[in-house]
């Protein structure tokens, strides 16, 4: 994810994260380690849905909130709500973590 951002930060955020997932990465000591979450969260929702991740458009489709006290909450939008509310899901379950190497996340989806 640093290589990523020292390529094309600008680019790249704007294609894969909402301004707001932006701003909260941004405002962290070490961006990167949060956008890899988020990256990895976002992910785990295409793989949930069943979803090919090289859409480009659907990277912004799934927002990652946090809302506080570590707490983190999945939004979607537009086609993917559109999708997910189709298939009968009624909430998208969410943990993820990050190390100074790696991130990872898992979703469940709740119908």
């Amino acid at each position: 994810m640093e290589r990523e951002l020292e390529r094309d930060a600008a680019g790249f955020v704007g294609q894969v994260f909402c301004s707001g997932e932006a701003a909260y990465c941004e405002a962290r000591r070490r961006p990167a380690r949060h956008y890899a979450a988020r990256f990895a969260a976002k992910e785990a929702v295409f793989k949930a849905l069943a979803l090919e991740s090289g859409d480009m458009a659907a990277w912004r489709q799934v927002e990652i909130k946090s809302p506080g006290a570590g707490s983190r909450r999945v939004v979607l939008h537009g086609r993917l709500r559109e999708l997910a509310e189709r298939r009968g899901v009624r909430r998208v379950w969410l943990s993820m973590t990050h190390t100074r190497s790696h991130a990872a996340a898992g979703v469940v989806l709740e119908s």
